[in-house]
């Protein structure tokens, strides 16, 4: 299979990599330095997308919205230009399942396939090749890919026929993530307040019922002072807000979704549209008038690296 992949930012270019060496790649992105990264590597450049949908059995595309896709896909010089009858297209965005449907919809009509197949996990599972990939959509067209999404990782999951299934899947599990995220932040911020240390606190935590993600790689991350997730924050807002509109479509009411919608609004407008998810860090020190880590001991642990 002749495989083209646009999108190559921070994610979608870590799970492109994996496909160099085991199918004939082709690449676009509007970032040409990562366009020439890939180059290097063996990749074939595309000079537009429709370009890269003719040389291709299957594209696949990581934007950043749903808009971005439906750009890609039926703009000028668009993918379904350069799309045949029997062709496949994966949607790895974490994007909007209806519309995502939409566009499914519109290329069944040309005879090509399209399925939603977003990634779940931290940027170093999709750089190690162990990322969860939730995927949905034609079961014909999944099992024909289905080599193309192992060699990204072997954690490949199908939610069933309905396209965009994959990407209400992966938006329930950003939004408990993300609330987790800033609960976990909240108390270890006042149990700081009190004086315990945060090694002390990491350790009593992820040795009870308290344990989750957070407390088991960003708290000994901030302890040890380095980063432990590489996430633009305004996307992380996009994500949740799309989570609680999918709600709002099934009258389910998201309290506490809302509430961490609000802390990441506060942080997104606080820290700019530049600001990285790592940052709310800062913002949960600010709003309890506290520090995870003491400053001299942060310094030290970087003059140590």
């Amino acid at each position: 299979m002749r495989i083209g992949y646009i999108g190559l930012g921070a994610m979608g270019g870590a799970l492109a990599r994996h496909l160099i060496g085991e199918f004939p790649l082709s690449v676009f992105d509007l970032n040409e330095k990562a366009v020439s990264a890939f180059v290097e590597l063996g990749a074939t450049a595309a000079a537009t997308p429709a370009e890269l949908a003719r040389s291709s059995d299957v594209v696949l595309l990581c934007l950043p919205r749903s808009s971005d896709v439906q750009a890609v896909l039926f703009g000028a010089n668009g993918v379904a230009d350069g799309l045949a009858p029997g062709k496949i297209v994966i949607d790895q965005t974490s994007g909007v399942p209806a519309e995502t449907n939409g566009f499914a919809r519109q290329l069944e009509e040309m005879g090509v396939a399209l399925f939603d197949a977003p990634v779940s996990g931290a940027m170093a599972t999709a750089v190690a090749g162990t990322i969860s990939i939730i995927a949905s959509g034609p079961n014909d067209a999944f099992q024909k890919t289905l080599p193309v999404l192992h060699a990204m990782s072997p954690n490949v999951f199908h939610c069933g026929e309905r396209v965009g299934n994959g990407q209400t899947m992966k938006t329930v599990n950003n939004m408990m993530n993300v609330s987790c995220r800033l609960a976990t932040l909240e108390v270890v911020a006042m149990g700081r307040k009190f004086g315990l240390p945060l090694e002390l606190m990491t350790e009593a935590i992820n040795a009870t019922t308290a344990r989750n993600y957070t407390s088991q790689g960003m708290l000994p991350a901030i302890a040890e002072g380095r980063q432990s997730t590489k996430f633009w924050l305004a996307l992380q807002v996009k994500d949740i807000h799309q989570a609680i509109g999918l709600a709002a479509e099934q009258k389910v009411p998201m309290p506490i979704g809302g509430a961490a919608r609000s802390l990441l609004q506060i942080g997104l407008n606080s820290l700019g549209k530049d600001a990285q998810l790592e940052q709310m860090i800062g913002v949960i020190e600010s709003m309890a008038d506290t520090k995870f880590v003491e400053m001299q001991k942060n310094v030290a642990n970087q003059e140590a690296k």
